[in-house]
């Protein structure tokens, strides 16, 4: 059992006192919210019952290569990029390449074909990502790898792994509060060659590369943490707001998030920034989703609290977690951008592999 399943069976809550205070006072201050609902188990069971017999058929692979076709990564491109631009190369679900001011930060690295604790159940990838891990660290020497919390779509064991064998340059892990534990006792030797810095929302943390400073902030969120089922809020959930020094750049990745009204403090306080990456999908049913997952209609809130000058759309178009339609996360966001007179190419891209470049000067 323990080798069939180490990312589920170890990795058990070893935080100390403080940490685990730290994080319970995160878990009352989102449970003071008025957007967060802490669903009832009659609540959970009745959502289940419905996803489990109505979710949406997903296109045959022929149809989905015509209708949302996985994009080459332009690798000339993404080696090349100018450090005065900001870059947000799109892998998949929560995955993406940001490059900002000669640093690379991967965030919540998924490349599994399932998001589960095995990778004999659990939900399939219906898109194939557009590079292997080998693949992308052969092109790219990446300094940072960001992991918003510890669902499973967002903290995969088997990219985790890959991610520390393959990397030819020492990586630095940035992780939300009670995470360290977790990598410390999964991945063998993880600290031999690498780092892992472990912070509470608020907390910041400078990679320092070529006299540039990249600060890397976790930031509250509307979600939760779980990785067993019963260790539900065990550890802390977050975003992440990056800063650099030299070109003054500033990006937000969100993670993993339902709509809540304090969002709008940190795009007061940090913002605005260069781009965000909002989760749009994983809502239907939405009474039950609401609280931990935007829909589109909640993400193009989202962009104008954050203060974002553009935005990547997330959290879709990779696993069927929801039964809405696979297609109508982009469909409801792009009608819901035109409603609201906003620019559609603000909030894109559309294809797995694209890269959004965005030049700070020239955004409003």
């Amino acid at each position: 059992m323990l080798k069939l399943f180490p990312r589920v069976i170890m990795g058990k809550s070893s935080q100390n006192k403080l940490v685990a205070q730290k994080i319970a006072a995160r878990v009352a201050e989102r449970d003071s919210w008025s957007t967060w609902h802490m669903a009832t188990p009659s609540e959970a069971f009745s959502a289940m019952r419905k996803m489990g017999f109505s979710m949406s058929p997903i296109p045959p692979p022929a149809e989905l290569d015509k209708i949302f076709p996985v994009q080459a990564l332009d690798w000339e491109s993404i080696k090349s990029m100018p450090p005065q631009k900001v870059a947000v190369t799109w892998i998949g679900h929560a995955t993406c390449l940001l490059q900002m001011d000669g640093f690379n930060v991967l965030t919540d690295p998924i490349f599994s074909k399932r998001c589960a604790p095995t990778q004999y159940a659990g939900p399939a990838r219906y898109r194939p990502t557009p590079c292997s891990i080998p693949e992308l660290l052969q092109q790219v020497s990446l300094d940072v790898v960001a992991i918003s919390h510890n669902h499973y779509d967002h903290l995969d064991y088997n990219s985790i792994k890959a991610l520390v064998k393959h990397a030819p340059n020492p990586l630095i892990f940035v992780v939300p509060l009670g995470l360290k534990s977790w990598l410390k006792s999964n991945i063998s030797k993880i600290e031999e060659k690498h780092q892992i810095v472990e912070l509470d929302w608020h907390e910041s943390f400078a990679v320092n590369k070529n006299d540039n400073n990249l600060e890397v902030m976790p930031v509250p969120m509307q979600h939760w943490g779980s990785r067993l089922g019963f260790d539900r809020d065990a550890t802390l959930w977050c975003g992440f707001s990056l800063k650099s020094s030299s070109n003054k750049q500033s990006a937000l990745f969100c993670g993993d998030t339902g709509w809540f009204e304090e969002v709008k403090e940190i795009g007061d306080k940090y913002g605005p920034f260069d781009v965000a990456m909002i989760p749009i999908g994983a809502y239907d049913p939405y009474d039950f989703m609401r609280p931990q997952h935007n829909n589109p209609e909640d993400a193009v809130k989202m962009l104008t609290a954050l203060r974002a000058k553009r935005a990547v759309p997330i959290h879709w178009g990779t696993f069927q977690l929801t039964r809405e339609p696979i297609m109508e996360p982009r469909e409801r966001l792009v009608a819901c951008l035109e409603k609201e007179g906003i620019d559609k190419n603000k909030f894109a891209p559309w294809q797995i592999g694209e890269t959004v470049v965005v030049d700070p000067s020239n955004e409003k």
